[in-house]
């Protein structure tokens, strides 16, 4: 029995035999690889959820952020490591105020933040809208949060969602024209008093291990960089 695929590549497509499960999209618009993520299923589920994903089109796969304890199996599957990260975590107390004004956004505000997010990242890791709706669809619950300028339009954005008592700074992009000037740091400590509200006991992100100025953000806020850190791997 083959994978069963259901969807439109490149739109996002279920994947499923038996069983299994699993789901992928393109990584992102600028990246011609695809993106699966694993529900359930083995590493031979894996190996022929690549061959499917291949036969629509796409010239390889990523995994999503592994830690190490969670790569052998697609390590099994003929996955490689592809990309490092950095692990942080914040233990949520007495959360600092913003320096600037931080709202709640909502769907209407995507589609700057999708502009911020490809000018604040390189062409591997920005998002695109599958990207952007499946980091605010993850959890249980989610807020985006937002800077606004002055004349319209955003500075920045964060989106955070809160599992049960671990939340997840799940993206945070400043405009170039707006870094330097605190958008980042408040929209951090904006995320971390609303997942203390929802009740969450700490907050955890990642980055790129190279990206010294967003770590060293980070860590003047708190965050404690773990010493296992997560890999993004590649087949094909």
């Amino acid at each position: 029995m083959k994978v069963r695929v259901t969807g439109d590549w490149p739109a996002p497509v279920a994947l499923r035999k038996g069983w299994a499960r699993a789901d992928a999209r393109p990584w992102n618009d600028a990246v011609p690889l695809a993106h699966l993520r694993l529900q359930r299923g083995n590493a031979a589920f894996i190996a022929e959820c690549v061959e499917a994903v291949a036969e629509l089109g796409a010239p390889g796969v990523l995994s999503p952020p592994l830690p190490e304890s969670a790569q052998r199996i697609w390590r099994e599957a003929g996955f490689r490591p592809h990309a490092q990260l950095a692990l942080l975590r914040l233990d949520l107390g007495a959360a600092r105020a913003p320096d600037r004004l931080v709202v709640a956004g909502g769907p209407a505000d995507l589609r700057e933040a999708l502009r911020i997010d490809a000018a604040a990242f390189d062409e591997f890791w920005r998002f695109d809208r599958h990207a952007m709706d499946e980091a605010v669809s993850s959890t249980r619950r989610a807020a985006i949060h937002v800077v606004r300028k002055a004349g319209g339009g955003l500075s920045g954005f964060a989106v955070t969602g809160v599992g049960v008592t671990i939340a997840y700074l799940q993206r945070l992009a400043v405009d170039p024209a707006s870094q330097g000037k605190g958008v980042g740091r408040s929209l951090v400590r904006a995320a971390a008093r609303w997942a203390a509200r929802e009740g969450a006991r700490s907050l955890m992100l990642n980055t790129q291990r190279d990206n010294v100025p967003a770590i060293g953000l980070y860590e003047t806020e708190g965050f404690e960089v773990l010493s296992e850190p997560l890999a993004v791997l590649k087949a094909g």
